[in-house]
Protein backbone atom coordinates (compact mmCIF):
# COMPACT_ATOMS: atom_id res chain seq x y z
CA UNK A 1 0.00 0.00 0.00
CA UNK A 2 1.07 3.11 -0.94
CA UNK A 3 0.80 6.27 0.49
CA UNK A 4 1.55 9.42 -1.66
CA UNK A 5 1.95 13.14 0.57
CA UNK A 6 0.17 16.36 -0.30
CA UNK A 7 1.08 17.55 -3.29
CA UNK A 8 2.82 20.94 -3.76
CA UNK A 9 0.03 22.01 -6.24
CA UNK A 10 -2.68 21.29 -3.64
CA UNK A 11 -1.02 23.25 -0.73
CA UNK A 12 -0.28 25.92 -3.48
CA UNK A 13 -3.79 26.89 -4.90
CA UNK A 14 -5.01 25.95 -0.79
CA UNK A 15 -2.79 29.10 0.00
CA UNK A 16 -3.77 31.06 -3.30
CA UNK A 17 -7.40 30.97 -2.22
CA UNK A 18 -7.11 31.64 1.08
CA UNK A 19 -5.62 35.08 0.29
CA UNK A 20 -8.55 35.90 -2.56
CA UNK A 21 -10.83 35.07 0.37
CA UNK A 22 -8.84 37.28 3.18
CA UNK A 23 -8.52 40.17 0.00
CA UNK A 24 -12.33 39.84 -0.55
CA UNK A 25 -13.55 39.77 3.16
CA UNK A 26 -11.35 43.28 3.66
CA UNK A 27 -13.11 45.09 0.86
CA UNK A 28 -16.62 44.04 2.12
CA UNK A 29 -15.72 45.07 5.48
CA UNK A 30 -14.73 48.31 4.11
CA UNK A 31 -17.50 48.69 2.45
CA UNK A 32 -19.74 48.40 5.07
CA UNK A 33 -17.88 51.02 7.69
CA UNK A 34 -18.22 53.36 4.69
CA UNK A 35 -21.88 52.84 4.05
CA UNK A 36 -22.28 52.44 7.47
CA UNK A 37 -20.23 55.99 8.97
CA UNK A 38 -19.00 53.64 11.65
CA UNK A 39 -15.16 55.06 12.27
CA UNK A 40 -14.13 52.29 14.57
CA UNK A 41 -15.18 49.66 11.33
CA UNK A 42 -13.23 51.66 8.87
CA UNK A 43 -9.69 51.82 11.74
CA UNK A 44 -10.09 47.80 11.86
CA UNK A 45 -10.57 47.58 8.06
CA UNK A 46 -7.58 49.80 7.64
CA UNK A 47 -5.66 47.78 10.59
CA UNK A 48 -6.72 44.59 8.02
CA UNK A 49 -5.27 46.28 4.74
CA UNK A 50 -1.94 46.99 6.68
CA UNK A 51 -1.77 43.13 7.38
CA UNK A 52 -2.58 42.14 4.21
CA UNK A 53 -0.36 44.53 2.50
CA UNK A 54 2.68 43.27 4.67
CA UNK A 55 1.66 40.07 3.96
CA UNK A 56 2.28 40.41 -0.20
CA UNK A 57 5.09 42.44 0.60
CA UNK A 58 6.77 39.60 3.11
CA UNK A 59 6.08 37.08 0.40
CA UNK A 60 7.25 39.17 -2.54
CA UNK A 61 10.36 40.00 -0.27
CA UNK A 62 10.93 36.23 0.50
CA UNK A 63 11.09 35.44 -3.58
CA UNK A 64 13.90 37.04 -3.91
CA UNK A 65 15.55 35.34 -1.73
CA UNK A 66 17.95 32.99 -3.70
CA UNK A 67 17.40 29.16 -2.66
CA UNK A 68 19.83 27.26 -1.10
CA UNK A 69 20.72 22.86 -1.98
CA UNK A 70 21.79 22.59 1.99
CA UNK A 71 18.27 21.65 2.80
CA UNK A 72 16.44 19.78 -0.02
CA UNK A 73 12.66 21.03 -1.15
CA UNK A 74 9.55 18.74 0.02
CA UNK A 75 6.46 19.43 1.12
CA UNK A 76 6.83 19.75 4.76
CA UNK A 77 9.21 22.07 4.11
CA UNK A 78 6.96 24.16 2.68
CA UNK A 79 4.38 23.84 5.39
CA UNK A 80 6.58 24.70 7.88
CA UNK A 81 7.72 28.04 6.16
CA UNK A 82 4.55 28.91 5.17
CA UNK A 83 3.47 28.57 9.02
CA UNK A 84 6.38 30.03 10.33
CA UNK A 85 5.70 33.06 7.72
CA UNK A 86 2.34 33.42 8.89
CA UNK A 87 3.18 33.61 12.49
CA UNK A 88 5.59 36.37 11.70
CA UNK A 89 3.24 38.16 9.98
CA UNK A 90 0.76 37.89 12.77
CA UNK A 91 3.57 39.19 14.83
CA UNK A 92 4.57 42.28 12.62
CA UNK A 93 0.72 42.79 12.49
CA UNK A 94 -0.06 43.53 16.11
CA UNK A 95 2.93 46.19 16.29
CA UNK A 96 1.55 47.51 12.52
CA UNK A 97 3.89 50.03 10.40
CA UNK A 98 1.75 53.12 10.28
CA UNK A 99 0.32 52.41 7.17
CA UNK A 100 -3.05 51.87 8.78
CA UNK A 101 -3.08 55.04 10.86
CA UNK A 102 -2.19 57.01 7.67
CA UNK A 103 -4.66 55.06 5.46
CA UNK A 104 -7.43 55.67 8.33
CA UNK A 105 -6.90 60.02 8.48
CA UNK A 106 -6.93 59.73 4.74
CA UNK A 107 -10.35 57.60 4.19
CA UNK A 108 -11.77 59.35 7.83
CA UNK A 109 -11.61 62.41 6.33
CA UNK A 110 -13.44 61.62 2.90
CA UNK A 111 -15.63 60.07 5.11
CA UNK A 112 -16.82 62.84 7.01
CA UNK A 113 -16.92 65.23 4.04
CA UNK A 114 -18.64 62.85 2.13
CA UNK A 115 -21.76 62.24 5.10
CA UNK A 116 -20.93 66.23 5.59
CA UNK A 117 -22.32 67.21 2.05
CA UNK A 118 -25.47 64.01 2.03
CA UNK A 119 -26.53 65.92 5.31
CA UNK A 120 -26.50 69.19 2.94
CA UNK A 121 -27.62 67.41 0.71
CA UNK A 122 -31.31 65.94 2.95
CA UNK A 123 -31.47 69.20 4.50
CA UNK A 124 -32.10 71.18 1.67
Amino acid sequence: MKIDGIGSVDITAGIERKQATEEQKFEEYLRKAYSDGDKQKLKDACREFEALFMQLMYRQMKRTVPKSDFLPESTARKIFEEMLDEELIDNAKERGVGIADVLYRQLSLNMDKMFTVNHEENNK
